[in-house]
């Protein structure tokens, strides 16, 4: 756990780097949220998807409902930007590692 943070940091760091402006970076921060967020979807799904947990289809179907609708956009809207704030955050990753 200690070396996964060490590593994220120094890619922030890293990333940070290679943005010049204050708002560059908070581009960045925006990004990595997002992409966390989708994985977070990602796993409850595929965590349900292995242990068919009873109620867990209606839970993990509950919970983004509610998350959609606080956020104020549909499923489609939601799954397309984590479509591109992952492909951004790849981006971003590939560019760091280049460094």
């Amino acid at each position: 756990m200690k070396i996964y943070l060490k590593v994220v940091i120094l890619m922030f760091f890293s990333m940070c780097s290679i943005v010049s402006k204050a708002s560059d970076v908070q581009d960045l921060l925006v990004i990595s949220k997002m992409t966390g967020v989708c994985g977070v979807m990602q796993q409850m799904v595929a965590f349900q998807k292995v242990t068919k947990m009873k109620g867990g289809d209606e839970f993990i179907n509950r919970f983004w409902q509610m998350e959609f609708a606080r956020l104020g956009k549909s499923q489609e809207t939601f799954i397309k930007e984590c479509e591109g704030s992952i492909a951004a955050y790849d981006k971003m990753w590939s560019l760091a590692e280049s460094k």
